[in-house]
């Protein structure tokens, strides 16, 4: 029997995003600079979504799932209990079944161009055809656009990102082609303006920067993305 719970946990299926607003002040001189803050800002899963291309998506999967069970495993529960579903006008990936946390839950995530763009789960015993979303990635992608808006209108100077920014390192020849870091790329860094001068007098050469070390915000079953506006 295959424990539920570590399967979910080596895929880290479903990244929880958090949500919090809060403000924070300190005197810099006479000036004073806001600044964005959100974190776990990660996509799901991204695949090759050909048909001919299904063995290097079981493979990548078979890659994740190793991270916490033995690699021979990890590859009978692939093959075994999780069914990708291609549509064949396109013949692209567009669904995923595979189990959840327990004996009769679940998860579905829907697919486009290889990215997870949705994910619900369901208990087939207890809630049979009641699908609860927990995932939904045009979430992030608001986020990331209004967080860029705030720095390139002037309300906030720079972005600080408590991580993760990117799920899983592992696809992609370069770090620079992995699938994950492109949209961190093109969506958030890239449109970003260069510091002014009161941002280099204070020592903030970039407009972006991780911080990895702050203590997440709390977690709710609807909540999405930590998202909030600092002012110092």
């Amino acid at each position: 029997m295959i424990n539920r719970r570590i399967l979910l946990s080596s895929l880290a299926l479903l990244p929880t995003l958090w949500t919090r607003i809060a403000v924070a002040q300190q005197t810099i001189g006479s000036q004073s600079f806001s600044f964005a803050v959100y974190g776990d800002s990660r996509s799901m899963m991204y695949l090759p979504y050909k048909s001919d291309q299904r063995e290097e998506a079981i493979k990548l999967m078979v890659d994740i799932f190793a991270l916490v069970l033995p690699e021979k495993v990890a590859e009978e529960v692939v093959r075994r209990e999780v069914k990708l579903t291609y549509e064949p006008a396109t013949d692209e990936l567009v669904q995923i079944v595979m189990p959840f946390e327990t004996k009769s839950e679940v998860t579905t995530l829907k697919l486009d161009k290889g990215w997870v763009t949705e994910a619900s789960v369901e208990d087939v015993k207890l809630l049979p055809g009641v699908h609860r979303t927990m995932f939904r990635l045009h979430g992030g992608e608001w986020v990331a656009r209004e967080i860029v808006q705030d720095v390139q209108s002037g309300r906030a100077k720079f972005i600080l990102n408590t991580g993760d920014m990117v799920w899983w390192g592992k696809q992609g020849p370069t770090p620079s082609e992995n699938p994950y870091w492109k949209p961190v790329y093109e969506d958030v860094l890239k449109r970003l303006p260069p510091p002014d001068n009161q941002m280099r007098d204070a020592g903030l050469g970039v407009a972006f920067s991780p911080l990895w070390a702050i203590t997440k915000c709390g977690t709710t079953p609807t909540s999405r993305v930590c998202y909030g506006l600092f002012h110092t």
